[in-house]
């Protein structure tokens, strides 16, 4: 019996080892694991050489675990029914359920979960020997477990490594390690891939340009009046773009005394898809070594264009110079209302209020109205969308230039 009770206890400990190597490894990260190749050290190599199997070496501990429990509870059952009989099976159960909770899995998981990566180093040649131990049983056990799978029709899916780190991003926020700006612009670069050069850029209607038909000096005074350094370039009508212009270029061949060519002095334009993404410009610019690109439609006509610094703007906010026009902010009243200029785009509101506003159909707050209510609204007219009321403040002509929004249920 003494036999016995010891090999009991010695499942436990197994039991114990089992679980709490099995939550330590889910615990442990990739990225953690990644920089355990940048130390050295036998332990951290073997170690991350046996994670590169994690999802077996995952289902070794749980086979493991279920034996050594299973075969500790039969063990116990057999001593007590010999001392009880028939009643030493429920006293088993009640027995081995208390010590298998505790002292197997709550106390070692517990453990785990704080110190994860230490029991990892020094439980990896303790788990390399069990895999070698168990691995046949588990081969057949995962070749099953894949059939049953492979018949419902259940894929696995990859795990997304940018909902990680949003999660990651968001989790610091709230914790305070992270403050709201500096969570604003690490989830917006992980956005980059997503929006694309239509939602940011500036409209068509809104592109200054010369025609370059105009005389040379009336070029001149129109580029240094401008508060741009790079401009369009249009021929017969403002939407067909020849080229672009640079003010320095301008100005060092008016210095030298020459003939200017326009022509031969300006930059062939770049076209670009209205559904290119942010990530994808962001790429083209730096590989052209160019700094603003017209974007097109399906079409081929032209929707308005993109610079490098409306990029940059996407991940850091708004860069003012002394030049800029600036967008009014978001103005938070009394009432917890919100009084915005029209031009502001909905991704940034959204940003900004931590709102949900719908950005699907419009890119601007101006847009979104328009779109829902089909029609250029009046002054002080209200509309309702989702749990907001949008109150026209100011408008100018065909364009919405105030909005008050106010939030249905306030928090």
């Amino acid at each position: 019996m003494i036999i016995e009770i010891i090999g009991i206890f010695f499942l436990l400990l197994l039991s114990a080892f089992f679980s709490s190597s099995e939550t330590a490894i889910t615990r442990i990260s990739d990225v953690k694991i990644y920089q355990w190749g940048e130390k050295k050290g036998k332990k951290y190599k073997r170690t991350k050489d046996l994670m590169k199997s994690r999802e077996r070496i995952i289902g070794i501990l749980l086979l493991g675990n279920n034996i050594v429990n299973i075969l500790a509870s039969a063990l116990a059952t057999s001593i007590l029914i010999g001392i009880f009989g028939d009643k030493g099976i429920i006293y088993a159960t009640l027995i081995m359920t208390a010590l298998i909770f505790i002292f197997s899995e709550v106390l070692p998981k517990t453990y785990a979960i704080r110190e994860p990566e230490k029991l990892v180093l020094y439980a990896s040649p303790i788990i390399k020997i069990f895999t070698v131990i168990l691995s046949p049983i588990n081969f057949l056990v995962q070749n099953l477990v894949s059939s049953i799978l492979n018949i419902a029709n259940k894929e696995t899916k990859n795990n997304d490594w940018r909902q990680n780190l949003r999660g990651a991003i968001l989790l610091a926020n709230n914790k305070g390690d992270v403050r709201k700006r500096d969570r604003i612009m690490l989830e917006s670069i992980l956005d980059l891939h997503e929006v694309k050069v239509s939602e940011i850029m500036t409209h068509r209607k809104n592109i200054e340009g010369i025609n370059i038909n105009e005389n040379i000096d009336i070029i001149i005074n129109l580029a240094l009046k401008s508060r741009f350094t790079r401009l369009p370039l249009w021929k017969e009508n403002a939407d067909n773009i020849i080229g672009t212009i640079h003010i320095k270029d301008l100005l060092r061949a008016k210095n030298n005394n020459e003939s200017i060519e326009i022509n031969k002095i300006m930059q062939i334009p770049q076209f670009i898809s209205e559904n290119t993404s942010l990530s994808e410009q962001l790429n083209n610019f730096k590989k052209e070594t160019i700094q603003m690109a017209f974007v097109i439609d399906e079409y081929g006509d032209l929707q308005g264009l993109i610079t490098l610094e409306d990029i940059l703007e996407e991940i850091v906010g708004e860069i003012f110079d002394e030049f800029d026009k600036q967008i009014i902010g978001p103005k938070v009243l009394q009432d917890k209302s919100v009084v915005v200029d029209g031009a502001m785009t909905i991704r940034d509101l959204n940003k900004l209020m931590d709102w949900k506003l719908r950005d699907e159909e419009a890119s601007t707050i101006a847009g979104l109205v328009i779109d829902v209510a089909q029609k250029l609204p009046s002054i002080n007219e209200t509309i309702k969308i989702d749990n907001f009321h949008f109150t026209i403040l100011e408008r100018q002509r065909t364009r919405i230039t105030k909005i008050n929004i106010k939030p249905l249920i306030i928090d």
